[in-house]
């Protein structure tokens, strides 16, 4: 079993977990009752130059131990600040040192930027959450779901108001993206190793569908990584790793985008 399938397989053990402490109906009618207007990170992106999706990540599976105290409402306000164009906010927890209550605090912290749930998302379940933890968007990954999961989680997304961010890896992969989507982002990371190509990006960029933002997700570590990326055509940028490696994230962020 190699690291994606077992972070799924954890993934889909704490959503059994939940189901049995609040249940899906409760929790769908209240995702549908949340009043909070969803802010556009696809168009966040497009107004952007650079279009930096800033990343909250304490560690990673192939990383260890990145910024294992980071206060993430901090950061966010830092991110804010610095440029960002959108936030990401990593929610789990066993393998990424994340939780929900993380993207609740940046929600508050910075109330007028697009937030992405982080998560491995499994089930529907998952995306009923995310709109009440204050989402503006999802991320959606084709490596651990099939095409019909894909069009329905990408559907009950919309449903709510939350915009979907599709990763994609592979040729096969590209082909999943189901009509519709707001974002695709090519992950230069294979999730089945972990190991990093940034020309994987350039490799599969002419492949994305015309009309959703184009996003270069992983291995991107400074503003000439960013410029080449931006030059092929990609709208945003997904950088974490890079950002959360430093004393202040947001300086970072700044130094990458040459604001």
């Amino acid at each position: 079993m190699n690291i994606l399938d077992k972070i799924a397989e954890v993934k889909r053990a704490e959503v059994e977990a939940m189901k049995s402490i609040v249940p899906e109906r409760s929790l769908k009618v209240e995702a549908f009752s949340v009043l909070r207007s969803v802010l556009s990170m696809s168009g966040a992106l497009r107004r952007h130059t650079p279009g930096v999706i800033a990343e909250h990540k304490r560690r990673s599976p192939s990383k260890g131990e990145i910024a294992p105290m980071s206060d993430v409402a901090a950061v966010a306000a830092s991110y804010a600040l610095n440029g960002a164009a959108a936030m990401s906010v990593l929610t789990d927890t066993p393998y990424f040192g994340g939780s929900a209550t993380d993207l609740a605090l940046a929600r508050r912290t910075v109330p007028t930027l697009p937030i992405l749930r982080k998560e491995f998302i499994v089930d529907e379940y998952q995306i009923y959450e995310s709109r009440i933890m204050g989402a503006d968007a999802v991320l959606l990954i084709a490596a651990i779901l099939d095409s019909a999961k894909l069009e329905r989680f990408n559907y009950i997304a919309h449903s709510l108001g939350l915009e979907t961010l599709i990763e994609v890896h592979t040729l096969e992969e590209i082909s999943m993206v189901p009509e519709g989507a707001d974002m695709v982002g090519i992950n230069n990371r294979d999730l089945t190793s972990f190991s990093t190509d940034i020309s994987n990006c350039t490799r599969l960029i002419e492949a994305l569908p015309e009309g959703a933002v184009k996003v270069a997700e992983s291995g991107i570590r400074n503003v000439e990584d960013v410029a080449r990326l931006r030059d092929v055509g990609f709208d945003g940028f997904l950088i974490g790793e890079a950002l959360m490696s430093k004393t202040d994230p947001g300086e970072a962020l700044r130094a990458m985008t040459g604001i």
